[in-house]
């Protein structure tokens, strides 16, 4: 069974909530997301832990604030095993460079631009989010967290682009306007998808469905 690009999104509290899903998707998807909810719980030993079952794990802090104190996070975050963090493309500049220059080398970045996948897209914000990754790429973030309506713009810029708001086509869109399903996100250029509610809903097809790109 070959792994599926996909990064399953740990939204809750508490690790041991997600054992037995995590059993079932060892080998079968790429890695999972620690959220801040999770990791304002569990703290730095949620990753740890997953790193020791062997997981690649996307740290999902959105890191925000002035340069010393986000590179001295962005340190921390490659020490406890993380292998991507994101960090706000609003710290602007100089908090950017101080991460980028700082970051461990099993630490990749993703810039997140400050238009989120739960809000509707216009040509307004389509700008903002394509300006604020011409300067992650700029300052030399590695890749970004990027709304399915930007994944064909984006990809002339990133080979690592990261996206959210995935849907299958049987599943509600809950609270997100931004959605796809995986089969478009990864045909436009998505190089991983991050899916939460869904795999949950749809534990056995997610594992047993090779064809899951074709739907």
């Amino acid at each position: 069974m070959s792994v599926k690009p996909i990064f399953f999104a740990l939204d809750g509290k508490e690790l041991n909530e997600f054992k037995k899903p995590l059993e079932k998707l060892k080998g079968v998807i790429y890695g999972v997301k620690v959220g801040l909810e999770m990791f304002t719980a569990e703290g730095p030993s949620s990753v740890e832990k997953l790193k020791n079952d062997g997981w690649k794990v996307f740290l999902d802090l959105k890191l925000h604030d002035i340069p010393h104190t986000v590179q001295a996070a962005t340190v921390s975050a490659g020490n406890i095993g993380a292998d991507y963090l994101t960090i706000h493309i609003a710290s602007e500049k100089e908090a950017l460079s101080a991460a980028t220059q700082s970051k461990p080398k099993n630490l990749q970045l993703l810039g997140v631009s400050s238009a989120l996948t739960s809000k509707a897209f216009s040509d307004t914000t389509s700008k903002k989010v394509e300006n604020d990754f011409m300067i992650a790429k700029q300052i030399g973030i590695d890749g970004v967290i990027c709304p399915a309506s930007e994944i064909v713009k984006t990809k002339k810029l990133y080979d690592l682009i990261i996206t959210p708001g995935i849907r299958l086509k049987t599943d509600s869109n809950d609270d997100q306007k931004n959605i796809t399903t995986p089969a478009k996100a990864i045909d436009m250029g998505a190089k991983y998808i991050v899916m939460g509610r869904s795999i949950r809903k749809n534990m056995n097809y997610i594992i047993n469905h090779l064809d899951i790109w074709k739907n």
